[in-house]
């Protein structure tokens, strides 16, 4: 078992390693993080994501008809999937509004 003082000697080391590697410029100028967002970003609003979308929205909607989905339900999956396939463009609307 170590001693405190080796556990905070250690955890020094971590923080400072840390700090060291956030100042290697391929980790500062953060473009894997960027290409990770992207993928991300294309994950949330691709194709398929879409096609579900479009699925989702179709079921509540004869679920609702039927008695079976209360339009409450109906009404927070379409502001969900308006939410999501909308983003990009109302953060873009907000930056272009601040700016």
């Amino acid at each position: 078992m170590k001693s405190s003082h080796g556990q905070k000697q250690s955890k020094l080391w971590t923080i400072f390693l840390l700090a060291a590697a956030f100042l290697i410029p391929e980790v500062a100028f953060a473009a894997p993080w960027d290409d990770t967002a992207d993928k991300v970003l294309e994950i949330f609003t691709g194709g398929l994501t879409r096609t579900l979308a479009i699925i989702a929205i179709i079921i509540s909607g004869v679920l609702a008809m039927f008695g079976k989905m209360q339009w409450s339900w109906v009404v927070n999956i379409v502001i969900g999937i308006v939410l999501i396939f909308g983003g990009a463009a109302i953060v873009d609307y907000i930056i272009a509004a601040a700016s």
